[in-house]
């Protein structure tokens, strides 16, 4: 094969399997999309179940906080069982920290480390507990001017009268926020206590706003999916506003550009596979096809469309002296002689014309339909093709019999072809035969 014939079939086999590899990567990239565009509405609904579990849990706290015993302390700070009690005033305390504490241990089986603070305060303000008390908290309690500011607190997040509401929200979630000592972002959950339609007390929890994206995290990978918590850049978006918070909506997304980088891996793996089925259909169709010596089609494929012709403009070949030559030099440079020869040939007729190896030595061209005399000039272009020069260092000529005729069998047409053939071998060899 020559070094262009070479490049010719390496750029068609990049061509091809770039167009595959396009294909494949186009069809992962929408099927991928689509299935993370139905896995987000079941992760947003996830995220909703997580808050209103959150809620629930949160909500139970009311039955202990009505049922503990108090105890009676002076102004100062204690700690029960790591919870942090800061009592303002000398007072009757109930001792919330075991409360607390199941609380807690509750809520981080939901959400794990994205717990912030747990935090009970007292109406009147007379004393608060933290879990843990951060500075954010300390600053707060020794700020207060007044004993109602959780009243004020309860007012502002329109939580008066909750215990009202049977199925409606008896508590608030805030927007995020940014903790100014610490620097996090931050969601704060109000739960007002009343006892009596008396406003005995508020809890306040406080969840790491990045809960969301971690949420989101744990999902794609268990799922595989590549969803966002972004608000920018998305190709697909949906928002809402968490249960029980009519501010600061939440965004999941999905980037086209983080589809196409997951897919990119496994599309080219599969492109490859898809490719190199492709060569070995192909491989399995030629040898079918095609006779492995010449690279002409081989007799029985092709020898049952002759059948079905009625036209035919054929060329019969045969190698002048083949079994001298394979007696001579021997069987292998006897299939070198082949070879080339078939080569020669192939070089000398049109793409359109086809080849058949007929026999060892012997080969049938069918052309499209031609004149006797245009048969004439392509069989001495192929016979002067082998004449001219040595075939691998060998002498070797031919003789061809041909012949065109319309609405004729095949049977026949061969047979006066062949005839022709027998004319130039008996005529001294090295000859073109028309049937005329």
């Amino acid at each position: 094969m020559t070094v262009n014939k070479l490049d010719n079939v390496v750029t068609k086999d990049i061509l091809i399997f770039s167009k595959i590899w396009c294909i494949v990567l186009i069809v992962f990239s929408i099927a991928y999309f689509c299935f993370n565009i139905i896995s987000l509405n079941r992760l947003q609904r996830g995220v909703v179940d997580d808050y209103k579990a959150i809620y629930s849990i949160t909500r139970r706290f009311s039955s202990y906080y009505n049922n503990v015993d108090s105890v009676f302390l002076e102004k100062g700070d204690y700690h029960r069982n790591g919870v942090s009690i800061v009592v303002n005033r000398d007072s009757q305390v109930k001792i919330l920290s075991s409360g607390i504490k199941k609380l807690r241990i509750e809520l981080e089986k939901l959400i794990d480390d994205s717990l912030w603070t747990v935090a009970v305060f007292q109406n009147p303000s007379y004393y608060m507990h933290f879990d843990p008390l951060r500075k954010q908290y300390e600053i707060f309690y020794k700020g207060l001017n007044h004993e109602n500011v959780i009243e004020d607190i309860v007012d502002k997040k329109s939580l008066n009268a909750t215990y009202q509401s049977f199925y409606g929200c008896n508590l608030r979630l805030t927007e995020k926020y940014i903790e100014k000592q610490t620097n996090k972002e931050v969601r704060s959950i109000y739960y007002p206590i009343y006892n009596k339609k008396h406003l005995d007390s508020l809890l306040v929890i406080d969840l790491k706003a990045s809960l969301l994206s971690e949420k989101v995290s744990q999902f794609n990978d268990e799922y595989n999916t590549a969803i966002n918590s972004d608000d920018i850049g998305n190709n697909y978006k949906k928002s809402l506003f968490l249960p029980c918070s009519d501010q600061d909506k939440i965004s999941l997304g999905i980037k086209l550009v983080d589809i196409v980088k997951i897919v990119l891996l496994p599309s080219l793996l599969f492109s490859l596979t898809l490719y190199f089925l492709r060569l070995n259909f192909n491989r399995r169709k030629y040898l079918l096809q095609f006779d492995r010596m010449t690279g002409f089609y081989r007799r029985d494929y092709y020898e049952k469309r002759l059948y079905k012709m009625k036209s035919h403009s054929l060329l019969l070949i045969d190698i002048d002296h083949f079994k001298r030559i394979n007696d001579t030099y021997g069987h292998k440079k006897g299939d070198d002689v082949i070879q080339e020869v078939a080569a020669r040939i192939l070089n000398n007729i049109r793409f359109k014309d086809i080849a058949i190896r007929w026999g060892g030595e012997e080969f049938i061209i069918a052309f499209d339909l031609l004149t006797q005399n245009e048969l004439e000039k392509e069989a001495e272009v192929i016979r002067y093709a082998i004449e001219k020069e040595k075939v691998k260092g060998v002498t070797v000529t031919i003789s061809l019999g041909g012949v065109v005729v319309d609405d004729l069998p095949f049977t026949d047409a061969y047979k006066r072809a062949d005839a022709a053939l027998y004319a130039s071998k008996e005529g001294g060899r090295n000859k073109v035969t028309i049937d005329r």
